[in-house]
């Protein structure tokens, strides 16, 4: 990923930086300079910065209550604005958001759990995806993939994909009760004898499931950043209970 040092400070990813089609964001998360959360009681104003950083309107901005299904949202101009600054008009109970409408922003928060997003240059489509655990070992990228291809008529081979900064698989520890869901990925549950119990990696999981869905590897770009422990101190929920969230968008142009 790349920095830029903005007055609302980003990343952005290579492969997607490569279209002057769309416009992309992952928020830095914590700072000890200035307070970027977009989730805290100074979200709204976070966002409106972020806006104005990215260059979109903050009322073109589009977010889903995220609550670990599998829910996928097709976005259209109806949809304008919802859960911008707000929560009450969020779309409900959904947890990856596509479109292929210009000037509209999908954004998802995170704070340890994965975000992706994809675009596809060739129907012009997008999708910004919450992958928890849950959403990560039930598959909703390669739902989402599914989805593009249903509602846009997407080939999965044209997809360009981000996988954005969550919990590392040196910090990802978890139960039998949870590693068991990754069955079906032995690869990605990862046991050590310093650990007591397994890690999951995430980001392979997703690779491997976006793979699998039929993008291609080389496609495919990925964070190598921990929320938890990595250098940039990016929101953790499992560090430190925090209610700060890291934002990632994507907005057609």
């Amino acid at each position: 990923m790349l920095l830029h040092p903005a007055d609302f400070p980003y990343f952005t990813f290579a492969n997607l930086d490569r279209f002057n089609t769309l416009r992309h964001f992952v928020t830095c998360g914590n700072s000890a300079e200035t307070d970027i959360n977009l989730r805290s009681v100074g979200g709204a104003a976070n966002r409106r910065r972020l806006a104005q950083t990215i260059g979109f309107e903050i009322d073109r901005l589009v977010t889903g209550e995220q609550t670990h299904s599998l829910n996928i949202a097709v976005v259209t101009s109806a949809d304008v604005g919802r859960g911008s600054v707000d929560i009450d008009s969020r779309i409900p109970c959904t947890d990856a958001l596509i479109t292929n409408r210009r000037g509209l922003c999908l954004m998802v928060l995170t704070a340890d759990c994965v975000p992706v997003l994809l675009y596809d240059p060739t129907t012009h489509s997008a999708a910004a995806i919450h992958a928890g655990w849950r959403g990560t070992a039930n598959d909703i990228v390669g739902l989402s993939v599914k989805k593009m291809a249903d509602e846009f008529g997407t080939k999965p081979e044209n997809l360009m994909a981000a996988i954005g900064p969550c919990i590392g698989t040196c910090c990802f520890e978890v139960g039998d009760d949870v590693a068991r869901h990754f069955s079906h990925w032995p690869d990605t549950i990862l046991r050590h004898a310093n650990w007591p119990k397994p890690h999951i990696d995430l980001v392979l999981a997703n690779r491997l499931q976006l793979e699998l869905a039929g993008v291609q590897a080389s496609n495919i770009e990925s964070s190598d950043e921990c929320t938890k422990c990595g250098p940039h101190r990016l929101f953790s929920h499992r560090r430190n209970q925090t209610l700060g969230r890291i934002g990632t968008g994507i907005m057609l142009i």
